[in-house]
């Protein structure tokens, strides 16, 4: 199965937590997509946190394809956030980011945050 990895699934996973080890599984087990800006979000986390990013950059290349944007996307983005903002109304723009690459690659998002959970495509991770 095809499963984007948003922001969230890989703090998660670099962190070591309960819900990592889940990720973990999904990450053995699935064909990984990485938005490019969950890399931007990521870049800001490690800067914050003193982590070594180039190592998380590098982990992440190996193990999941990094995901740009294209026509396609762009075409779709503005349609889509306008549509699930009237859904979901303080959804933000990275999220829009991430659900539009899991729609065009027909794959399930894998995160905890709760925006996602009123989506079908979504995999909520819990506790």
């Amino acid at each position: 199965m095809k499963i984007v990895f948003d922001t969230y699934a890989w703090i998660e996973y670099f962190e070591g937590t309960k819900k990592g080890e889940k990720v973990e599984e999904y990450l053995k087990n699935n064909e990984i997509i990485t938005p490019v800006i969950a890399l931007l979000e990521l870049s800001y986390k490690a800067d914050k946190e003193n982590w070594d990013f180039k190592e998380i950059f590098n982990f992440i290349k190996i193990h999941s394809k990094i995901s740009g944007i294209n026509e396609e996307f762009v075409l779709n983005f503005g349609r889509l956030y306008n549509k699930t903002k009237k859904e979901i109304k303080n959804i933000g723009f990275a999220d829009i980011f991430v659900l539009n690459t899991a729609l065009l690659d027909n794959a399930k998002v894998l995160t905890g945050d709760p925006h996602f959970s009123k989506l079908n495509n979504s995999v909520i991770l819990e506790d």
